[in-house]
């Protein structure tokens, strides 16, 4: 596991959001959406359905992992 982490951290980037989100019911959530607003993420990916119920936040499309996966199969990413 730990060396997992550690190529994580020599290939990932570290980002620090400068803007601050409240469209989450739980607002400990919101951090995910500052998040992908600063890195430009193109997707969200949560089974969280009850607080992550919009489809989109910005460019980022928010979806659940099984619809990760087959986007990923389908080659649409």
């Amino acid at each position: 596991m730990n060396e997992m982490i550690e190529s994580v951290k020599e290939i990932g980037n570290f980002y620090f959001p400068t803007c601050s989100f409240s469209l989450i019911k739980d607002i400990s959530d919101n951090k995910f959406l500052d998040l992908a607003y600063e890195s430009k993420a193109d997707y969200i990916i949560t089974g969280n359905r009850n607080d992550f119920s919009i489809s989109h936040f910005g460019q980022t499309k928010i979806v659940t992992p099984k619809k990760f996966c087959e986007l990923y199969e389908q080659n649409v990413l």
